[in-house]
């Protein structure tokens, strides 16, 4: 196992199996086929086959809309096989494409920053006021130990994500700088200096590249040996994410698209009042009031 598996310090133990969280699960196709068949049995014995139209259009939008109730979310992630993590403080729960409940995992370590899912075999989880990162499997079990990251060189960091090439990028914010952390835990590839931007507020890594956003100013683009390769002015409040040449990212509540391969045209609003977004292959979670909603990616 390699020490990015096993970690760099032990830490305080990590919990599973918690006290389940206050979470309604979307209706089995069972149940849903059930009220479709008990709406059309009623109006048909009551001879209101007018109403049936209007009963049919109103079950579309509610028994058959996939839909989650989560109270108090502070994160989401998507995978790549469509599959969505929920963060509620401490703990995060994960579910398939259908909304149906997988997995839990909570931690001692305070509350989670960020996940990042992109290898759903090896979840990265950051707990940002404890200065730990640790990794999760399918099943949300702990693989290894946490890892205490000023340990490794990185002092106060302020974002963490996963590399194609099974280590971690980390933002260093004490030394303005990205550190690449290989399946060794050592450091074998930075960034220059960042003094000149804002603090880094999130940063994924896709097809090789390095998606750097620093808060409310710029997004910067790296290559996988920590050059800079391009910077855009883009006004996203925090999260980004990209899939193919479309850039995803939130400002105001409000999710935008953009398309890099065209910075001239103006980017896409795509849906208002949005809290949080996870942005899987074929899907977008989005996260509003409470209620987590699965729409068809575009």
């Amino acid at each position: 196992m390699s020490a990015l598996a096993r970690g760099a310090h032990a830490g305080a133990p990590v919990q599973n199996n918690p006290k389940r969280a206050e979470v309604k699960p979307p209706l089995s196709f069972l149940e849903k086929i059930c009220i479709f068949a008990a709406g059309i049995f009623f109006i048909n014995q009551a001879n209101m086959k007018p109403l049936l139209t209007i009963l049919l259009l109103l079950l579309t939008q509610t028994a058959f809309s996939q839909q989650l109730r989560v109270p108090n979310a502070t994160a989401l992630a998507a995978d790549r096989q469509g599959g969505v993590y929920v963060v509620t403080g401490n703990g995060v729960a994960k579910y398939n494409n259908r909304l149906e409940l997988q997995a839990r995992h909570t931690t001692t370590f305070g509350r989670i920053e960020s996940v990042d899912a992109s290898d759903p075999f090896r979840v990265l989880v950051f707990c940002r006021n404890f200065h730990r990162v640790f990794l999760l499997d399918n099943f949300l079990s702990l693989l290894g130990n946490p890892i205490f990251l000023p340990d490794v060189g990185a002092l106060q960091t302020s974002a963490v994500c996963h590399s194609n090439e099974n280590g971690l990028w980390v933002a260093d914010g004490h030394g303005r700088r990205l550190l690449y952390l290989d399946l060794t835990l050592n450091t074998t590839r930075e960034t220059t200096s960042l003094a000149a931007y804002q603090a880094v507020a999130h940063m994924v890594e896709r097809g090789g590249r390095l998606f750097v956003n620093f808060a409310g100013e710029n997004l910067a683009v790296f290559d996988r040996f920590g050059a800079l390769l391009h910077l855009y002015t883009v006004n996203a409040d925090g999260w980004v994410d990209v899939q193919g040449s479309t850039l995803y990212y939130l400002s105001e509540k409000t999710l935008y698209a953009q398309d890099m391969l065209s910075w001239s045209t103006p980017p896409r609003a795509l849906e208002h009042n949005v809290e949080l977004c996870a942005i899987a292959p074929n899907a977008i979670y989005i996260y509003r009031g409470g209620i987590i909603s699965k729409i068809l990616a575009e």
